[in-house]
């Protein structure tokens, strides 16, 4: 797979992945398709750190962009095990109160125990994304076709997100009385996705026309 096509894929998966973790939150389904969509979030985001960590090494190679990119796989992986959790206790659970109702009160309070688990892997994953986002900010940042209208806001996120989450351990903000800047956050991701996608486009007409100057090259030749 050349350069053009693998930013082009990555971006892609930004937007699929994103889109399908909105879908798995908002959308009631059966089970097994709200697990799928759910764990297709992470798996197509590393994608798209990854194509996003090629395209600015083509420009600007450094630790920043290779932290950024750990960090990113490391949080993904967190908000894996975080949504497999999550909904291994919930569908459990509701198994046992349906086979089970003389117990439901006591199952109810198991379920709200168990929460406590994949809520403090949230909070993990947060700072681990975090971290990312404040290394891929000073890595987009003197990025020519990024610069400080990515950077910034993409290191302030990271920032934030931290230390929102850190404060209210291990309870979510919007529960404290604060706010979840989680969907700003992937909005902003999406954004980001689609300016990937505009850019590998762009890297395919150079390719393109360089082969098609190579295929006159050998045509001259063969003439």
């Amino acid at each position: 797979m050349n350069n053009s096509r693998l930013i082009v894929l990555g971006g892609a998966c930004g937007i699929v992945g994103t889109l399908s973790f909105f879908a798995a939150s908002i959308i009631p389904m059966h089970d097994t398709l709200t697990y799928a969509l759910a764990m297709s979030w992470p798996l197509l985001c590393v994608i798209f750190f990854f194509s996003l960590a090629q395209y600015i090494n083509l420009e600007r190679q450094g630790p920043a962009n290779q932290l950024a990119f750990v960090f990113s796989s490391l949080a993904f992986a967190l908000v894996a095990a975080m949504i497999s959790i999550q909904l291994a206790v919930k569908i459990g659970i509701e198994e046992f109160i349906a086979s089970t109702p003389q117990s439901e009160e006591l199952l109810k309070l198991i379920r709200r125990s168990a929460r406590l688990v994949d809520l403090g892997l949230d909070v993990a994953w947060d700072i681990f994304f975090g971290t990312a986002l404040i290394f891929l900010s000073a890595a987009l940042f003197k990025h020519s076709r990024f610069g400080t209208w990515w950077a910034v806001p993409t290191g302030l996120f990271g920032l934030v997100l931290i230390v929102l989450n850190v404060s209210t351990f291990p309870w979510p903000p919007d529960t404290r009385g604060l706010f979840d800047i989680g969907p700003v956050i992937a909005l902003f991701f999406v954004a980001l996705s689609v300016r990937l996608i505009l850019l590998g486009m762009k890297m395919r007409r150079p390719e393109a026309e360089k082969g098609s100057s190579q295929e006159e090259m050998m045509a001259d030749k063969v003439g």
